[in-house]
């Protein structure tokens, strides 16, 4: 029979060395008095409770977790944060390039961190940075801003969802809304709500502005909240709607969308830059014609036939980033749906990068763990206090300058046969 949490937290306590406590508590995991993720709560720890795991499951298992015990987190901190029955942490080796961005936030020479393995990738990026560098840097704009949560509503009819559309149009409707979602949250506020219907379903996007946070995780408490509340006025009203679910899909987070290609989530930004002839050849030995007609051919035509995402790699830029300065990777999924755009002028190149939904943050969430932050210092867009939501501009005018860098490397080396070889010259093995 399991022995009561309260009992053996008893009995730790009396224990005078950590080590017994360890081995107690490893003897209780063994035979499955206790659960993995009860460990911190006994050992009072979570530092500790991390060790005990990743004891436990070298035991069970007989191998050895050396590696990842090497680590400056501080899971007391970390915990129900940011993981989970923690045992450890991986490494990825980071690098950086300089790049000069011309923004309405951030403006200057600045270093971007990558953590990344796939090799040649920051020498690629790199020397994409350099000849953007060289032309004058990275002019960024940001379209719109705005993160976005659906919920979906159920109806007996059509005309009940008619109905209940016509209410939240209403002023009444808006005032409900926007009133519920100041009542969960002083760092957020309701930009705009969208509304989908085939019938008995309505799907409602809420889009918010979640100052230097990424703000899923609040604007999902907050649309949830005034979901709730706006349920209750519509009974009111003599319409009954069932709240079937907190994410309708049509967010859209980290899945391929078309509806944030068309309407943007988190950041829309643009990243563009005038590269000359000269820098061209000396940099990439091709010319702006050739990289116009493969960025055709490739991001537009080839893309057109295979998939939603108009560009080279900007993928593996944004994974790169996300994971150096701690956002969500996930949503990588839905920033890569960026269109790159190429035209030759007279002999020079003129070339942007529009990513639609690019969800960054510059506080909150992964952004406090210990790397992370130190690189968004290092980048000077942490944003810690900032109610203005600057700091995440400043870090998605970097990023985007980025993804513009390694797009023009990727379509030079395309257009000028040196792909193979690149990967060629790696360290095999």
């Amino acid at each position: 029979m399991p022995i009561l949490l309260k009992e053996l937290n008893n009995i730790l306590v009396s224990m005078e060395t950590e080590k017994e406590k360890k081995e107690r508590i490893l003897e209780m995991l063994k035979r499955g008095e206790i659960k993995p993720y009860q460990i911190g709560e006994l050992a009072g720890d979570e530092n500790l409770a991390t060790e005990i795991r990743r004891a436990f499951l070298e035991r069970k298992y007989s191998i050895k977790l050396e590696k990842i015990a090497e680590h400056i987190i501080d899971f007391n901190d970390a915990n129900n944060r940011n993981i989970e029955n923690a045992i450890g942490a991986v490494q990825v080796p980071l690098g950086f390039v300089e790049i000069q961005v011309n923004g309405e936030y951030l403006n200057g020479l600045k270093p971007l961190f990558l953590a990344t393995t796939e090799g040649r990738l920051v020498a690629g990026i790199n020397r994409g940075a350099s000849a953007i560098n060289k032309s004058g840097g990275a002019t960024t704009r940001i379209i719109k801003s705005g993160m976005t949560r659906s919920v979906i509503l159920e109806f007996d009819s059509v005309k009940d969802t008619l109905n209940a559309i016509s209410y939240i149009s209403s002023e009444e409707g808006k005032e409900v809304i926007g009133n519920a979602f100041k009542e969960k949250s002083k760092r957020i506020s309701l930009n705009n709500i969208e509304m989908f219907t085939e019938g008995r379903f309505l799907f409602i996007r809420y889009s918010a502005d979640t100052q230097a946070a990424m703000g899923m995780n609040m604007l999902t408490i907050a649309s949830t909240h005034a979901t709730e509340k706006l349920v209750e006025k519509l009974r009111e009203k003599g319409i009954e709607a069932r709240f079937i679910s907190e994410s309708g899909n049509m967010c859209t987070d980290k899945k391929p969308s078309s509806i944030n290609l068309i309407e943007g989530r988190g950041v829309s930004i643009v990243a563009e830059a005038l590269i000359k002839k000269e820098i061209l050849e000396s940099y990439f030995k091709v010319d702006a014609k050739s990289i116009e007609e493969l960025n055709y051919a490739k991001n537009h035509i080839g893309s057109t036939l295979a998939s939603a995402a108009h560009n080279a790699h900007v993928a593996n830029v944004l994974a790169a980033t996300f994971i150096a300065y701690g956002q969500d990777v996930a949503h990588i999924v839905d920033g890569s749906m960026a269109i790159v755009d190429a035209k030759a002028r007279g002999e020079d190149l003129y070339i942007s990068a529009y990513i639609p939904a690019l969800e960054v943050g510059t506080f909150g969430g992964g952004t406090g763990r210990e790397t992370a932050k130190e690189l968004l210092i290092a980048s000077g867009v942490y944003g810690e206090g900032d109610e203005t939501g600057v700091s995440k501009y400043m870090l998605a005018e970097l990023i985007a300058s980025g993804v513009l860098a390694g797009e023009l490397n990727l379509l030079a080396a395309e257009a000028g046969k040196e792909l193979s070889k690149a990967h060629a010259s790696l360290k095999r093995g």
